[in-house]
């Protein structure tokens, strides 16, 4: 009896040494409620994943991780300050994360994002518009941030949204994109300060992916294996992204009829976290990178979003922006295409 117990519990360590080998982690940020909570959530259930809530609020974080972990008592689970609002709690996240010797990098879900659907815009310490900063500038710094921190098979998932192209719906017609200056968009100046609140999200979402792909062709450059894809949920009535609507309004815009109308789709919370969790953990996305899903489809972006002179003006113009420096271990002075850029001088 004695034998046979001491045979287990070795054969339990080798297990448990064989998993902490295999273990990864995952960033998501703003994963304390909605499509964020909902994905960690769906992660935690896998034994090999370490879910890191990369958000604001302490008290939401952990009232989070108490209902994952009565779902999945044996999840790993963990919370790390980050204010997408203050690009100083950005650029410390990085700390925050290392003094937790968490396993290395394998995921990061760049999720936090919504509209700010008040007609003035309103301004970060940084001083720079709320929505464009939350939805494009923070999560672009953080990854510059934490890309050479990542695992060689990482992925990198950007949530984007289908109002950034146009021609894919009613409401991107509507409420489109407008390319310019990115410190015009960033400080609501020139002709971004015309930008009704939609388009200003749809804007933030254009530059998102744009340099979603720019990043991709950088990392292809150097040589190195991490995958970088964008993603949009479809229209998720239950989030809060639509925080201080007009109920009556988030009702009818929500409602199957509008959306299908308006050439967009429904989903819940749920199959966008399958969705999501699937780009992160599949196999058959292995090696997959620069591409665009919507839901579970893998399709087009917009034309404008594939333009690679565009997306390096932004990128650049991001950069100084932010100020990321030369000696920051980032790619953001990694060229990626050899054609002169452009000048984002007028918005289209």
């Amino acid at each position: 009896m004695v034998f046979v117990a001491e045979g287990t519990s070795s054969q339990q360590d080798v297990s448990q040494r064989n998993l902490e080998r295999t273990m990864r982690t995952v960033i998501i940020t703003g994963a304390n409620s909605g499509i964020g909570f909902a994905t960690a959530s769906q992660l935690a259930g896998f034994p090999n994943w370490h879910v890191v809530l990369a958000c604001r609020d302490a008290s939401k974080a952990s009232s989070a991780i108490s209902a994952i972990k009565e779902k999945y008592q044996e999840a790993r689970v963990s919370f790390a300050h980050l204010d997408l609002f203050s690009l100083a709690s950005v650029r410390l996240f990085p700390k925050i994360l290392a003094a937790k010797r968490l396993p290395c990098v394998g995921g990061l879900i760049l999720n936090a994002g919504g509209p700010n659907i008040k007609s003035s815009p309103e301004f970060t310490e940084d001083g720079f518009e709320k929505a464009f900063q939350l939805n494009f500038l923070g999560h672009f710094l953080l990854t510059n941030l934490l890309i050479r921190e990542m695992n060689a098979d990482a992925r990198v998932i950007f949530v984007s949204s289908d109002l950034h192209d146009p021609d894919a719906t009613r409401m991107g017609k509507i409420m489109g994109p407008k390319f310019g200056p990115v410190e015009d968009l960033a400080r609501a100046t020139g002709n971004a300060s015309k930008l009704k609140p939609l388009a200003r999200y749809a804007t933030a979402k254009l530059y998102t992916m744009m340099t979603a792909y720019e990043l991709d062709r950088r990392l292809r450059q150097a040589g190195h294996s991490v995958t970088v894809n964008c993603w949009s949920p479809g229209v998720v009535p239950t989030t809060a992204a639509g925080r201080g609507m007009n109920p009556l309004m988030k009702r009818l815009i929500t409602s199957n009829w509008f959306v299908n109308f308006m050439g967009s789709h429904l989903s819940t919370e749920e199959k966008a976290a399958r969705d999501v969790s699937d780009l992160l953990v599949s196999p058959k996305y292995s090696g997959v990178s620069g591409k665009y899903f919507d839901g579970s489809q893998q399709i087009a972006s917009s034309v404008e979003s594939r333009d690679p002179i565009k997306a390096q003006t932004v990128w650049e113009q991001s950069q100084r922006l932010v100020g990321i420096s030369p000696e920051e271990p980032s790619l953001a002075r990694t060229r990626a295409i050899s054609e002169p850029h452009t000048s984002a001088s007028t918005a289209e």
